[in-house]
């Protein structure tokens, strides 16, 4: 009997073992994020498909879209600051805030305005806000939920189809998706030190945000109250120092237009205009730019008479009538366009390759919350649950085109890694302790004799 006691043992300790050599542990701390070689990656793909947009479509393909933000830049060098958005010279204008017609107007001046060689810089520069997203998505990525993690998500976003497409759109919109998940980083380094700089920090970092794309700004203010929050009690004014220089950077805006376009528009004049265009006879829920001054004679001729300040009020005149006189179809368009900004689907000429994108960042997210706050970590499914919640929030009543959608797909690709790298780290897991439970079994097995001379040996 002593002989199969210390089998028994034996054959335990060695199972223990395994187990542990064998399990990856949930945190990853242990592995290093391959952060140049992700860098790299992305890097070359988006060098890849600038190329072969410049190829296929040309170089004044860029400037096809987003138009606005071209003119608004010529009209900048030339002097007669952010005036006539479509073209003539229509006066002043509030339609987009000035950080990124400030950019492309010093792009312009230096290579010319809508030329090639504008083409490349512009794409350039989009493309390294592009690069230096997924750095940051790393970054937050392995803060919070370990290397494996930050691999995964680094790698997603540096090979997926849709984003890589991203430098070529004549938008704001890889500069919107960089600062968004940079609040988050910036967050965390202030809830973990938190200093009177970080929310020095913290405030210019919003204050030129909301320069550059003032739809972040209900984002970014849950972010700063989540930030408040985890540090109220080690700096307990600093987050007022912090609001107070985003005021100081901000403030000049409202100011300008109140000055210029004797009107109260403290973020953008062009939130009625995007109303009506969601919600009027005729609207299917896309974006119809033919309904755009630029490209409608007619609206162009009625904005110019009228002036920006009246013509936008008669829009959102218009657009609130057509929604109280049929609450139903509004409804409607807004569950359509609900489904379609998370289902990838909000632009006209989409392809089947961005709804395969966002269902699978989108239902992994949420899985990605839900294991957060199953594993009694609200506090980070909170950081990451309000800026989904609130971002999209216009889209649902105007119009819900992908390239909005990607501002937050950092965000959910970070969770969608989480979900796949901690699933992974379950079957990991399961597996030694599979093989534990079956050993602890086969003592009493071997234990049993076989034969009457084993019996009887046994008895002795």
């Amino acid at each position: 009997m002593e002989v199969h006691r210390l089998d028994w043992k034996t054959m335990t300790q060695t199972a223990v073992e395994a187990t542990e050599s064998s399990i990856v542990p949930r945190n990853g701390r242990e592995a290093r994020p391959h952060t140049l070689t992700i860098l790299a990656v992305a890097l070359v793909t988006r060098l890849l498909v600038l190329w072969l947009a410049i190829k296929h479509f040309g170089y004044a393909w860029l400037y096809s879209r987003g138009i606005e933000l071209g003119t608004l830049a010529q009209s900048l060098i030339t002097g007669k600051g952010l005036s006539s958005p479509f073209g003539g010279t229509t006066g002043p204008t509030a339609l987009l805030t000035p950080g990124y017609p400030v950019v492309i107007a010093c792009v312009f001046r230096l290579f010319g305005s809508f030329t090639f060689a504008s083409a490349i810089v512009v794409m350039v520069i989009q493309l390294l806000f592009s690069v230096m997203t997924v750095f940051v998505i790393i970054n937050v990525a392995e803060r919070l939920f370990g290397a494996p993690t930050a691999n995964l998500a680094g790698i997603f976003w540096s090979t997926s189809l849709p984003l890589l497409w991203m430098p070529t759109i004549f938008w704001e919109t890889c500069l919107s998706t960089l600062i968004l998940v940079g609040m988050i980083a910036l967050a965390l380094r202030c809830e973990r030190r938190p200093t009177s700089v970080d929310w020095v920090v913290i405030g210019s970092y919003c204050g030129f945000a909301a320069l550059v794309n003032p739809a972040l700004l209900p984002a970014l203010f849950a972010i700063f109250g989540w930030t408040t929050w985890q540090t109220k009690a080690r700096l307990r004014y600093s987050p007022m120092l912090g609001v107070l220089i985003f005021l100081l950077i901000f403030a000049p805006w409202p100011i300008r237009n109140a000055r210029v376009l004797h009107a109260f528009i403290p973020l953008r004049s062009t939130v009625g205009f995007e109303l009506w265009v969601g919600n009027r006879p005729g609207a299917t829920g896309f974006l119809d730019e033919s309904q755009f001054p630029i490209f409608n004679k007619r609206e162009f001729d009625n904005y110019g008479s009228k002036g920006e300040v009246a013509y936008m009020q008669d829009k959102s005149w218009l657009a609130k009538n057509y929604i109280a006189g049929h609450p139903g179809e509004f409804l409607r368009l807004s569950s359509v366009r609900f489904i379609r900004f998370w289902g990838g689907a909000g632009s006209k000429d989409g392809l089947i390759i961005f709804t395969i994108h966002a269902l699978l960042t989108t239902s992994l997210g949420l899985i990605g919350i839900w294991r957060l706050v199953k594993s009694h970590r609200a506090s980070v499914a909170l950081l990451f649950v309000m800026p989904l919640m609130l971002f999209p929030l216009p889209y649902y009543i105007t119009h819900a085109e992908f390239r909005y959608r990607l501002v937050i797909d950092p965000l959910l690709t970070i969770l969608a890694a989480f979900v796949v790298t901690d699933f992974v780290q379950d079957w990991h897991r399961s597996v030694p302790l599979a093989r534990l439970t079956a050993a602890s079994l086969l003592p009493k097995c071997s234990s049993w004799p076989t034969s009457k001379s084993e019996e009887t040996a046994a008895s002795n």
